[in-house]
């Protein structure tokens, strides 16, 4: 379960974590098509049909917003990170309230959310070792990145992996009121 941002912000994040790219070797990059903030991941799904209905309950009522990424951190610190990322500049208690209702609206169907407290972002990168990415995050900023844009929809995703990484496909889209 994911929010996608729109084509032209996807293509403002490349060009914020382009110059981050070379400052520090060792990081696996994530592609600019891959680009999602993930709300829930759920692991294999059994029986789609019930989870879908869940979630098109769950999310029938809620509003479309503003949202605007920007600012990045690390998991769990940047002296220690394991995943570099970028955050909201706006919107972000309404990502965390939609993440919510995904997790109220998947949780009968046996899909529990993370135990960690949910932080809304986009993954920009992983390290495989643990380390420093203190200047990896001051070459990328905390300015806001893009324009604002409307959080329209809640998209459920197949990952499938291969050796090249993830390869995303939808399998359903559930649109929010007033998009």
């Amino acid at each position: 379960m994911a929010v996608k941002p729109p084509e032209d912000v996807l293509d403002a994040v490349a060009a914020a974590v382009a110059p981050a790219r070379s400052v520090r070797v060792g990081l696996r990059w994530e592609q600019r098509e891959r680009y999602h903030l993930t709300l829930q991941f759920l692991g294999p799904v059994r029986k789609l049909a019930p989870v879908v209905d869940g979630l098109a309950l769950a999310l029938g009522d809620q509003t479309a917003f503003s949202f605007q990424l920007g600012g990045a951190g690390a998991f769990p610190k940047p002296g220690r990170a394991r995943v570099v990322w970028m955050g909201p500049a706006v919107g972000g208690p309404d990502v965390v309230d939609l993440a919510a209702v995904v997790a109220g609206g998947l949780r009968p169907h046996g899909y529990e959310p993370d135990r960690k407290e949910f932080h809304p972002h986009l993954t920009l990168a992983r390290l495989k070792t643990p380390d420093n990415v203190a200047e990896v995050l001051a070459t990328i900023g905390s300015a806001p990145v893009g324009e604002p844009f409307t959080v329209g929809e809640v998209v459920l995703y197949q990952s499938q992996l291969s050796s090249q990484g993830p390869k995303y496909s939808v399998l359903e889209r559930f649109p929010l009121r007033g998009a």
